[in-house]
């Protein structure tokens, strides 16, 4: 999980040096969300690994304020590709925010300040769900998109390369979410004995380790990659 994180990092920080040759580039809100989900995991899994036991509480509360930026990131960036001009998008952001916030807030006052007590706390859920939420609306948006792209593709109207984007975006978003759903027997077992699973945990790992894979080759599509996507035999664009 910390190599996870340290993997988030480097991510994030390629796709913001990326988006800063062209101002508001949609991949400045995935840089921004990929290096606070890298410093999540770091913040998180530092008393762990350093043995610094005293300042798990406190480490992990933070951790989760980063996780909640990651996913409002992540929401912004739906927001800006995919539903710019719609109003309930921008309320859906609002909403995003408010329960994040909230979660965490509530989570404070409840004492859980690492967010394991999803069989007592409420404030667990609230921040459950709004974390989630971002990863449900990307997956659903990119794909939609790759299914109307895809019949364009043997026409000539659209890049195979774009196409596929949609279809690596998707994957993300949906491994993504569904490691939130992984992640609820995983507490539920700690908070009741007080131990990890190392299986789910290993799951946990595989997906997002996938989810991350699919997102760098969607932005930075090695060249052997690219010839399979495009086929020999795949028609001109005739627009960009």
């Amino acid at each position: 999980m910390f190599l996870t994180g340290v993997s988030y990092v480097i991510v994030g920080i390629y796709l913001l040096r990326k988006s800063s040759t062209m101002p508001g580039r949609p991949e400045f809100y995935l840089g921004l969300a990929f290096l606070m989900d890298g410093f999540s995991y770091g913040l998180g899994d530092i008393p762990f690994v350093f043995g610094a036991d005293g300042l798990i509480e406190e480490l992990g509360f933070l951790g989760r304020v980063f996780g909640g930026g990651c996913s409002f990131g992540i929401a912004l960036f739906t927001w800006r590709v995919f539903r710019s001009g719609a109003a309930w998008a921008r309320g859906l952001l609002w909403l995003v925010g408010v329960l994040i916030a909230g979660g965490l807030v509530i989570s404070a006052l409840e004492g859980d300040w690492e967010g394991l007590t999803p069989l007592t706390g409420a404030g667990f859920w609230l921040d459950w769900l709004g974390t989630l939420a971002p990863f449900l609306w990307l997956s659903i948006e990119s794909s939609r998109q790759y299914l109307v792209t895809r019949r364009r593709v043997p026409l000539g109207l659209i890049d195979p390369l774009v196409c596929n984007r949609y279809l690596l975006i998707a994957v993300y978003a949906t491994m993504g979410a569904l490691t939130f759903f992984i992640l609820i027997p995983m507490y539920i077992i700690y908070e009741l004995h007080g131990t990890w699973s190392a299986g789910l945990d290993l799951v946990v790992g595989a997906a997002e380790f996938v989810s991350l894979l699919a997102l760098w080759i969607s932005f930075s599509a090695p060249a052997f990659y690219r010839r399979w996507v495009s086929g020999p035999g795949a028609a001109t664009p005739v627009e960009r």
